[in-house]
């Protein structure tokens, strides 16, 4: 994964003088859903998706968007190129 975040960072340097992404905030992206209290039931819980939003987080986390934009920046910032 790391080698591949790589390849590409140097591939869009080397093709394009300024690159923009989007200011992904990935650790909100990654947040455990809020347990839903049942109002009938006291000490029980509404179902609240947490087993689709943990398979979702993992593809996040698995993905390394973080990774690949710091490998993005600091080779931008190697080549003299802009990104922001």
């Amino acid at each position: 994964r790391l080698d591949h975040a790589h390849k590409i960072a140097l591939d869009l340097v080397r093709q394009h003088d300024f690159i923009a992404h989007e200011d992904l905030k990935i650790r909100n992206m990654v947040r455990t859903p809020a347990p839903k209290p049942d109002p009938e039931r006291p000490d029980s819980f509404l179902p609240n998706g947490a087993a689709a939003k943990a398979g979702l987080n993992k593809s996040i986390n698995d993905a390394g968007w973080g990774v690949f934009l710091t490998i993005l920046h600091a080779k931008a910032e190697s080549a003299g190129r802009e990104a922001i």
